[in-house]
């Protein structure tokens, strides 16, 4: 009797092979089915066939593309089809999900067996698994695997979204977790901003998939944005970022999100200040991916039993589709936007005003992204276009962007060796102020935003990264950019003011392997970014606008150097050692906020008289300088006992001017008005059993400087005083249970600053001195923030 069987019966032989370039990298690992690999024979088909794949596998493990390179039908049909619903563990570079391209082999047999009346299931034998039972599969010559995944960046530190998870203080999200890591200060404990290598928040620039954003994550106890279960990984470039990113002179945060996928999938999970959920499905037969995802924040009534003086809340959406219109092409659409608001007591020391909350921040942004994906055969190509919309600002005065870009990215190996990056990027930028109405004691407020500019920026970027020797990287690359800007011209000049300024940024980024366990990573480079206009008495790190002051033409330069070495240690840990140099031109530092101007000896206005005027530092571009030394001990939160260890030590300077008594302007080299000496963390996650798992995370930092002041007016010596240092405990505690036979649900506690501290800051907050009994000035008792504290109990759900 007939039957129908593999090898015996049908047979799959499929062998990987890395191509030199990846050969010669030991960090490199293949992907591994994990899924069967069973094709069926096809009916009414004669004798033996071989059908050879090209096959594109997600960082997901899903084949998201299946082409014919070779083979006859109805085999070549019968094989891609199979092969789209196989699942395999994803290819990995440095331990870090990428995607591939692999080719794989189906033999077709047809033999006879007497004995077996009904055909056997073939069980295909993958790399991971045992070896093909086949002698002629083993025969075969092995075939080709190209690693799609980008190359780990010199400079570049990484946080993945399965790691983060269990970090404390960081909700299960990747976006938190950089606040530990070194180089990195927030502003104030929990607001998303922050100063990182001494570059200002508004020096910095934020990314999700590519698209640029104003912030990461919500305010204060909120989490990221984007929900984490989007989120694949989040790269920190501290200084010297690859070329791709350009339009800013301090640190890059960009986040990454997970490759569609090709089955159901979702995450569900409720706390006591928020709620969000996360739902994808493929559609077409797994041509096509349909995600949504978003989260409501509600935590007032649980804020109101700590504190009444602070009053937040939050939201965001997601939305993704995308559909594949060929073998190697794919077209998407990503929506995404996200609203925060944030509101303290008023530190005035009116009895009447301190029943009020001061809005501090109101934020709103959303993106639509539509792209167009090309797989090449040793690379990647995405066509991109972005619309968006923002509002930024507290009382009385908020800033509009409506927005519009296009960017091209290109990824191409040209040998084993080198591999060319590249494109080009536009965008336009259109800004509205909306002042509203002020009170009749409120006095207006200078800003350099207003009229608010119309901006037009356009750049090339390129860079190669070339494997001079096994042990050898280099990378240089550059950018070109022309940064133009048109506004109206202040009364009485009539027209417009119009600059366009190009500018140059080479870099050159170095890693060698100077060890089996040691690597010296160097990184050295230029960048440019428009000079920052200031919003109204918003504290500049908080809120400004890009674009050239009136009768200006200086763009804000760095000069950045970084010098390290990374080295793996037993026990899977890691130690990296890093000195880092930055040099600033021009630089419009906003971090001194506008203060109402009256003097220490002063009598207190009353209800007939008019209220103090509003004065700003002078903000003529200036020069400065950070330097510093960053350590970090880490080993993946993955691990049983887990953790890192990271510290800090930088300073921070600049030119700056100050108002004096007599209303001239004085000039002096200070301290930045964020600096901290030493930054503190310490994170240890233990697996305690039984799908129990405990964490906790300190955080420490020394206080910023400040100068002491007559009334409101800063006296010599400039910033030369310390608030005081803070310090913040975190923890987390989850247990797990298993849901379905790939689904997990988890009880999480959670708590941010359990020990309640509050923090000293002069952010956005008023500070007065008078003269003491001896004539001297007094010390400035600044307000006190907080405590941004709130105890997180939870359930999440993920299938």
């Amino acid at each position: 009797m007939l039957s129908i069987r593999c090898a015996a019966g049908l047979c799959l032989a499929v062998w990987l092979c890395c191509v030199r370039a990846a050969a010669q990298a030991n960090d490199l690992l293949p992907p591994v089915a994990e899924s069967s690999t069973d094709v069926a024979y096809p009916e009414g088909a004669e004798g033996d066939s071989s059908v050879e794949l090209e096959l594109v596998i997600s960082k997901e493990g899903a084949v998201v593309s299946a082409s014919v390179v070779q083979g006859e039908e109805p085999f070549a049909a019968a094989a891609r089809s199979a092969a789209l619903s196989w699942r395999f563990a994803p290819a990995q570079r440095e331990g870090i999900p990428v995607a591939a391209r692999i080719r794989a082999r189906v033999a077709f047999h047809r033999e006879l067996e007497a004995e077996s009346s009904s055909p056997e299931a073939p069980v295909a034998e993958l790399p991971g698994a045992r070896p093909p039972t086949d002698p002629a599969a083993a025969a075969e010559p092995p075939l080709e695997i190209t690693v799609l995944g980008a190359v780990q960046d010199i400079g570049r530190t990484t946080m993945s979204q399965s790691e983060v998870r269990q970090l404390p203080g960081a909700f299960g999200d990747a976006f938190r977790a950089i606040e530990s890591l070194p180089g990195v200060t927030p502003l104030v404990s929990g607001v998303p901003f922050f100063f990182v290598r001494g570059a200002p928040p508004n020096n910095s620039a934020f990314y999700v998939d590519g698209v640029r954003v104003p912030q990461l994550f919500h305010l204060g106890i909120g989490q990221s944005v984007i929900h984490p279960g989007l989120i694949e990984r989040v790269d920190l470039f501290s200084s010297v970022a690859k070329v791709r990113y350009g339009g800013t002179t301090g640190a890059v945060l960009a986040g990454e999100v997970r490759e569609p996928a090709s089955t159901w999938r979702g995450e569900a999970n409720v706390r006591l200040v928020d709620a969000g959920a996360l739902l994808e499905a493929p559609f077409a037969n797994g041509r096509g991916s349909a995600l949504v995802a978003g989260r409501y924040g509600y935590p007032g009534p649980v804020l109101s039993a700590f504190t009444d003086d602070l009053k937040l809340g939050y939201w965001d959406y997601q939305a993704r589709a995308s559909f594949r219109v060929g073998s190697d092409d794919t077209i998407g659409l990503f929506a995404f936007g996200s609203h925060d608001y944030l509101a303290t007591r008023s530190p005035s020391g009116d009895p009447e005003a301190s029943k009020e909350l001061q809005e501090q921040l109101v934020s709103d942004f959303h993106r639509l992204d539509l792209r167009y994906d090309h797989t090449l055969p040793e690379g990647r190509l995405r066509l991109a276009v972005t619309g968006g919309y923002d509002s930024l600002g507290a009382q009385p005065t908020y800033m509009t962007n409506r927005s519009l870009g296009a960017r091209l990215e290109l990824e191409q190996a040209l040998t084993p060796e080198l591999r060319f990056r590249g494109g080009a990027e536009a965008r336009v930028d259109d800004y509205g102020i909306r002042v509203t109405r002020e009170g009749p004691r409120e006095p207006s407020v200078p800003q350099s935003a207003n009229p608010p500019p119309a901006n037009l920026s356009a750049g090339l970027f390129a860079d190669f990264v070339w494997r001079v020797t096994n042990n050898v990287e280099l990378v240089p690359g550059a950018r070109f950019d022309v940064y133009g800007s048109a506004r109206r011209n202040e009364p009485p000049r009539s027209g417009h003011a119009r600059t366009a300024v190009p500018a140059v940024d080479p870099r050159l980024a170095a890693r060698v392997r100077v060890g089996k366990r040691v690597v010296w990573l160097a990184a050295l480079g230029m960048a440019h970014q428009y000079p920052s206009l200031r919003l109204g008495d918003i504290p500049g790190p908080l809120a400004s606008v890009p674009g050239f002051p009136f009768d200006a033409r200086k763009l804000q330069t760095a000069a950045q150097a970084s010098q390290g070495v990374e080295v793996a240690l037993p026990a899977d840990l890691t130690f990296t050692a890093t000195a880092f140099y930055s040099r600033f031109w021009n630089l419009t530092d906003l971090s001194a906020s506008c203060f109402q101007y009256q003097l220490g000896d002063e009598p207190e206005p009353n209800p007939s008289t008019p209220p103090p005027p509003y004065v700003c530092p002078n903000n003529a571009p200036v020069p400065g300088s950070a330097y510093g030394l960053e350590l970090l001990l880490r080993r993946a939160l993955t691990k049983r006992v887990s953790g890192w260890l990271s510290y800090t030590l930088s300073r921070a300077t600049r030119r700056a001017h100050f108002l004096t008594r007599t209303g001239e302007d004085a000039e002096a080299t200070v301290v930045s008005e964020f600096d901290r000496t030493h930054v503190l963390n310490a994170v240890i996650s233990l697996d305690l059993g039984r799908r129990w798992r405990f964490g906790s995370r300190l955080l420490f930092y020394t206080g910023a400087p400040y100068s002491q002041l007559d009334g409101s007016l800063p006296v010599p010596p400039y910033n030369a005083y310390r608030q005081p240092a803070f310090y913040r405990l975190d923890v987390r505690l989850e247990k797990r249970w298993a849901l379905g036979s790939s689904g997990s649900i988890a009880f999480v506690l959670e708590g941010q600053n359990v020990t309640l501290r509050k923090e000293v800051s002069s952010l956005g907050l008023d500070c007065e001195g008078g003269p003491s009994r001896d004539g001297q000035t007094t010390v400035c008792q600044p307000s006190k923030v907080g405590p941004l504290t709130i105890p997180s109990v939870g359930i999440e759900a993920f299938f």
